[in-house]
């Protein structure tokens, strides 16, 4: 399990799948596969990537 600023990521494997699960500031778990969690992560880096004001995400592994 990692905390990357307020969201919890877990990797978890069933059968022949790998899902990452994202969780932020207790809301449910979103079950994505790793592709697409590739795809949102560059979305956001396209977005908000250029102009983010906050300071670097820090990285917990528990």
């Amino acid at each position: 399990m990692q905390t990357i600023g307020s969201a919890t990521v877990e990797e978890h494997v069933h059968g022949d799948t790998r899902w990452v699960a994202v969780r932020a500031r207790g809301a449910e778990w979103s079950w994505l596969t790793p592709e697409d969690a590739v795809l949102l992560a560059r979305h956001w880096m396209a977005t908000y990537g250029a102009n983010a004001t906050a300071t670097e995400p820090r990285s917990i592994r528990g």
